[in-house]
């Protein structure tokens, strides 16, 4: 009996055969994990005063997330390092990504660059912004 091997990563085999019907997600943490490189999930909720802008960040400190604002552009960029050991060890599984992230948003409505409050706790970043006056709806009332 003969066996092809079609692709050393049975993670592509997949990504090939499924990757389109299930919308590439599978695919996208398979190129993950071979490039070094992905993308943290992150929530952004808008109200009438601010943006909420949450980000799962497991395994990352304060210390290795980077947020900017210009222009009405949030960027949350950083780096997770691999716990891989250079040895030579045989991985039985790999399915955690790492390597460096940089995700920009572009927000509608000005913020109060003073007033933004970012918190870090158990890999979870959560950034309050807060709206300009300028930007917050209001109601007009009309004359008769």
């Amino acid at each position: 009996m003969t066996i092809n091997k079609r692709n050393d990563s049975p993670l592509n085999v997949f990504e090939d055969v499924f990757g389109t019907i299930l919308n590439d997600s599978v695919g996208a943490l398979a190129k993950a994990t071979q490039t070094g490189s992905w993308n943290p999930s992150v929530d952004i909720i808008e109200s009438n005063d601010s943006y909420t802008l949450t980000a799962d960040l497991p395994g990352l400190t304060k210390g290795d997330v980077h947020l900017s604002i210009e222009d009405g552009v949030i960027t949350l960029s950083g780096e997770r390092k691999t716990e891989r050991s250079g040895n030579k060890d045989l991985g039985h599984r790999y399915e955690r990504a790492f390597g460096k992230f940089s995700r920009s948003f572009q927000l509608e409505s000005g913020i109060d660059n003073n007033q933004i409050k970012a918190e870090f706790k158990n890999g979870l970043l959560k950034v309050v912004l807060p709206k300009v006056e300028a930007s917050k709806p209001f109601e007009v009332s009309i004359a008769e």
